[in-house]
């Protein structure tokens, strides 16, 4: 099946491992070669996360553990995985995802395709396209993300529709019909139903900019359910995919979501390269335990090195909430983007209604629907948590 201006799937990239050789002679023909294998590198990882390799191996995510066509990051509950390419583009693995890395690969002209399956769960990323024809693309079970370079988030849990926001740059969103996906196109063009369905399917993407965001119906993905097109009702899948258009909507980033785009670990080329170098010195070469402290020494350091940085991002962007607050219209809307709210009774039975963004000085710094307000603690009697949970908004 064509995938109209997608490819399918996406996400990742890469760290070579090619061999240098020498130009023929002019007068020599060059025989086709096949795509050049690429592979992906860990940067940062906390929690509970493993990497199930394409070999039935299975490691632990950490600094320097390296990804190839065929591997699946699954992290756990409190789980979070940075992955960093070649050309400087990175993603973040939230808690409770699963992801599969479908292809790395560069042709001979040095164009890129990297395909990623989000199986379930969330992924951040941040995408460099060197090339308009580099192609980088993320695929759920129900919908396909394709990338146009841009900062965006894909959310797709399991047994619900796929969502959607980009941050930065566009993105090509369309749904998916997996059991078509199957079909040649010779197939696919001796029957009339399946040419007017694929065609419907194509006609279905739309593309999101900045700060859009796109989530698809429960009925549109209803037809990613079906194993093989004999169990597809091709009428039915038509009128839906006729009346269930994916809509385009404001891109409501909550705090968390702004949080992780904007504290995505990158690091300098030749800092990839010597986490990689690193990783392959660990996995390859016979060690003396001196020379494993050695290599033990430089990723602890390089670790160190990643975990400040982000530390500082983190604190950078959780001052911009007080120093640069957003102007919220209600209380809604601080739970909308906080995902809580608190409710502050001071001494003198007055009461503040907001989200806390910290406490520091011996004050409360709180993002109330009427701007940023600061609280002595001396003056406050209790604070509740979670009115979002007690309260409706």
């Amino acid at each position: 099946m064509k995938a109209s201006k997608l490819t399918i799937i996406g996400l990742a990239i890469l760290f070579t491992g090619l061999t240098v050789c020498k130009k023929p002679d002019a007068e020599v023909t060059e025989a086709p070669k096949k795509p050049a294998d690429l592979s992906a590198v860990v940067v940062f990882a906390v929690g509970d996360s493993k990497i199930q390799h394409a070999d039935q191996t299975e490691e632990k995510a950490q600094l320097g553990s390296l990804l190839k066509t065929g591997d699946n990051v699954v992290t756990g509950d409190n789980g979070k995985v940075d992955i960093q390419f070649a050309d400087g583009s990175s993603i973040r693995i939230s808690p409770k995802s699963a992801i599969d890395f479908a292809r790395l690969s560069q042709d001979n002209a040095g164009t890129t395709d990297t395909q990623i399956a989000l199986v379930s769960g969330k992924v951040f990323a941040k995408v460099n396209k060197a090339k308009k024809e580099d192609n980088f693309t993320v695929v759920t079970p129900t919908a396909i993300a394709g990338v146009r370079g841009t900062s965006f988030i894909v959310e797709s849990a399991e047994g619900k529709p796929a969502k959607v926001k980009v941050v930065e740059g566009s993105v090509a969103f369309a749904p998916r019909v997996p059991a078509l996906e199957k079909l040649s196109e010779e197939e696919i063009s001796k029957n009339g139903d399946l040419k007017k369905l694929q065609e419907s399917i194509a006609k279905a993407e739309v593309i999101l900019e900045k700060d859009q965001a796109s989530t698809q119906s429960a009925k549109s993905a209803e037809l990613a359910k079906s194993a093989d097109i004999q169990s597809l009702d091709l009428s039915k899948a038509f009128k839906t995919s006729e009346k269930e258009k994916l809509v385009v909507e404001s891109a409501k980033l909550t705090k968390n979501e702004e949080q992780e785009i904007k504290t995505i670990v990158t690091v300098d080329k030749q800092t990839a390269q010597e986490i990689v170098k690193l990783s392959e010195s660990a996995q390859t070469e016979k060690l003396d335990e001196l020379k494993k402290q050695e290599i033990d020494t430089k990723k602890h350091e390089i670790e160190k090195d990643v975990a400040k940085r982000q530390e500082e991002e983190k604190k950078k962007f959780e001052d911009s909430l007080a120093s640069q607050p957003k102007d919220f219209k209600s209380k809604k809307d601080i739970v909308n983007y906080y995902e809580r709210i608190e409710k502050i009774v001071l001494v003198d039975g007055k009461t503040v209604i907001g989200a806390i963004i910290n406490q520091e000085n011996g004050q409360l710094i709180v993002h109330t629907e009427n701007g940023v307000k600061k609280i002595d603690m001396d003056n406050v009697e209790e604070v509740i948590y979670d009115l979002q949970q007690k309260s409706k908004f």
